[in-house]
């Protein structure tokens, strides 16, 4: 918004044939304000005007929810991502993440951010992310590492 406050956002296309073969999708302008989606039908194996299926998520909110509870005998911040929190890319990590520390002050530290970012990418589809500020501060790859629980 004008505030610099995020609105909403769309991820990257993604396009399947009807095999599942993934083919080539991404965004181009359509005159001074349109948006289209443009398919490559030109992949090797590929037949142009073959049926398939274009995914394209578009996102007003990044959380469900962002709770304490206690996991594994400490204090755990219990993150519910949106679908398109999860699927949005850098951006969609960017304004979770604000949201997150904006209902939690206390996580915004570099361990639990850390901890995020590994959700984020290697474990997105998991239920809920769970950030524990008892863990120790061990840097990106470390965090990645230990598959987001560094002890």
């Amino acid at each position: 918004d004008a505030a610099g406050a995020f609105a909403g956002g769309l991820a990257s296309p993604t396009a399947t044939t009807e095999d599942g073969t993934l083919v080539r999708a991404q965004f181009a302008t359509a005159g001074a304000t349109g948006l289209r989606v443009v398919v490559s039908p030109t992949l090797i194996g590929s037949t142009p005007g073959a049926s398939g299926t274009v995914t394209v998520w578009l996102g007003t909110a990044v959380l469900v929810s962002a709770t304490w509870g206690v996991r594994e005998g400490g204090r755990s911040l219990v993150v519910d991502p949106t679908l398109w929190a999860r699927a949005g890319g850098l951006a969609a990590q960017s304004a979770t993440w604000a949201a997150v520390v904006a209902l939690a002050p206390e996580a915004g530290t570099t361990g639990m951010h850390d901890q995020f970012l590994c959700h984020a990418l290697g474990a997105a589809d998991k239920p809920t992310w769970n950030l524990e500020p008892w863990r120790p501060d061990v840097g990106s790859l470390a965090t990645l590492a230990a598959r987001c629980n560094p002890t």
